[in-house]
């Protein structure tokens, strides 16, 4: 069995990790990277909506003018019919950084692995964690698996683990998710024929159940998400559609921009959508980023711009943690728990904005979670727009 070596390994190519391993090679060319990908980014990703100021970290990772050549579709804003049935409309068409962006998802996650390996990182693609060992202060040896390429061994002073919100690498380390809401998304999808019409904006509509999402997506296909919990759509089977149609149905402002578009057939998907983070994000010649720091709600519209920002925020930490600044992981420790905790106020303020279904399981479920009112009361950002990101 071979045994590479590295100064700092990222287990996990999505945004968070990628940025990480990009970030890193632009701000500390000496050190040697590594990203580990289990996929080869060709599967089919779910898309999100980002915000129009995702152009700051994307300018700060060097990927922007790529990011513009990509394909993605350009949004002009986004609606909610949120506490109330009539839909509320933020425009960012005259935003200062441009419009709102519907990602092509697979295409901007390699968008961002393609840079990290001209920034000089080594990147391995069908690549799989396996098993860790820890070396103590000289870092871990890593067991990967590479399909026919068999076993390989890598050895690293430093590991990020960007695994998601399973944070793999961190919970061998015995690092645990703190839980604060748990609920979960069933998306569906559907096309829209060559000639029809659609809105660019995203739409989230309020129900007795949850919320709906809706979204169009580069090449005419339209994703469609109910976000709930296990008490609001107890029962309910996905194996089928049927439950899920039945209760798209009674959402009027969803329900009829699909007018228009054809359901694709394709079999539901269920994914989990937990708020929550790490008890401690960091450890010995370790750290974790995005979703495997923390978790936001998907109503925030902050996953992926969120992985963008602590992912630069990662880079700088590590950076100085190698050159010896002892306070460096704490401070990062400290800033994603406050930016944490400003997140769980602001969306409590945002639940608590629909007040029309009083006895419904999921409303009542999310009230009493509720952290008390920030004093005095943060600015909000308006619940208009969403990613749900799996």
């Amino acid at each position: 069995m071979s045994e590479d070596s590295c100064d700092v390994a990222v287990i996990g190519g999505g945004p968070a990790g990628a940025a990480t391993a990009v970030a890193l090679r632009r701000k500390a060319p000496a050190l040697s990277v590594t990203l580990v990908e289990r996929t080869t980014y060709d599967a089919p990703r779910l898309g999100e909506t980002l915000p129009p100021d995702v152009r700051l970290p994307l300018s700060r990772l060097g990927v922007w003018e790529g990011f513009q050549r990509d394909g993605h579709l350009a949004s002009r804003g986004t609606s909610s019919c949120w506490g109330r049935a009539e839909p509320g409309f933020h425009d960012t068409w005259l935003s200062p950084w441009g419009p709102a962006w519907h990602l092509d998802r697979a295409r901007f996650d390699e968008r961002l692995s393609t840079e990290a390996f001209q920034q000089g990182a080594r990147v391995l693609r069908a690549t799989a964690l396996v098993d860790s060992e820890s070396l103590g202060r000289d870092g871990y040896r890593l067991r990967l698996a590479r399909g026919a390429a068999g076993p390989v061994t890598l050895r690293a002073r430093f590991v990020v683990d960007a695994t998601g919100g399973k944070a793999t690498f961190a919970s061998a380390r015995g690092a645990r998710r703190l839980v604060s809401d748990r609920c979960f998304a069933v998306y569906g999808a559907f096309t829209l024929p060559g000639d029809a019409a659609f809105p660019t904006h995203a739409l989230v509509e309020a129900c007795p159940e949850g919320w709906w999402y809706s979204a169009l997506l580069p090449g005419g296909r339209v994703v469609v998400a109910l976000v709930g919990d296990g008490d609001s759509l107890r029962g309910l089977r996905w194996a089928t559609p049927a439950s899920w149609m039945h209760l798209l149905k009674q959402a009027p402002a969803t329900r009829a921009r699909l007018d228009v578009c054809d359901f694709s057939g394709e079999a539901l998907v269920a994914v989990p959508v937990l708020v929550g983070r790490l008890d401690r994000p960091w450890g010995e010649q370790w750290l974790a980023v995005g979703d495997a720091a923390c978790t936001y709600d998907p109503l925030s519209s902050q996953g992926i711009a969120k992985a963008l920002d602590s992912a630069l925020l990662a880079a700088d930490a590590l950076e100085r943690c190698l050159r010896g600044d002892a306070d460096a992981l704490q401070a990062y420790e400290s800033t994603l728990h406050s930016r944490f905790q400003a997140h769980q106020h602001t969306r409590g303020d945002y639940y608590r904005q629909e007040q029309r279904w009083p006895q419904s399981p999921f409303w009542k479920n999310r009230w009493e979670a509720l952290p008390a009112p920030a004093a005095p009361p943060a600015q909000l950002r308006r619940p208009h727009s969403t990613e749900v990101n799996p």
